[in-house]
């Protein structure tokens, strides 16, 4: 048995190590994206509020601008926090019945495994020419 797990995990490591790789590669890509994204919407927003600071200069005292810039941002994040709030805080409701249909679902999975576990004690070298073979089409589609 132990030649077997040593073959099984070295298939495992030369087939599905490098597709990890792959999917962290993209992910770092992603997360500094998304970084560069929010930094950049941060100077954006900055230079929205100095603009906006600006504008209402040139109509009120520099004090009343600044209480108004400062305002409407404190605004836009009450705004997005509710957003946010709202959006997490929503969960889908689930429903009555899918209590009866996972109970359904378990006891058709019990009598199923039941069967197949016959099935295998009754014919033990069909089930081991058909892992045979399933382990055959597995070795070539990790392979690839």
């Amino acid at each position: 048995m132990n030649p077997l797990f040593q073959i099984l995990q070295q298939v495992i490591s030369d087939s599905l190590l490098p597709r990890k790789s792959e999917i962290l590669q993209r992910g770092a890509i992603g997360i500094t994206a998304i970084a560069l994204t929010v930094a950049l919407s941060f100077i954006a927003l900055f230079f929205l509020a100095l603009s906006f600071y600006s504008w209402m200069g040139l109509y009120t005292s520099l004090h009343l601008a600044a209480l108004a810039t400062a305002g409407v941002v404190i605004l836009a994040c009450l705004i997005i926090a509710l957003i946010t709030y709202l959006a997490v805080r929503s969960k889908p409701k689930e429903q009555p019945q899918a209590d009866e249909v996972s109970q359904m679902m378990a006891v058709a999975a019990s009598v199923a495994g039941e069967e197949f576990e016959n099935s295998i004690n009754s014919n033990p070298k069909t089930t081991l020419l058909l892992a045979g073979i399933a382990g055959f089409a597995a070795a070539k589609y990790l392979k690839k």
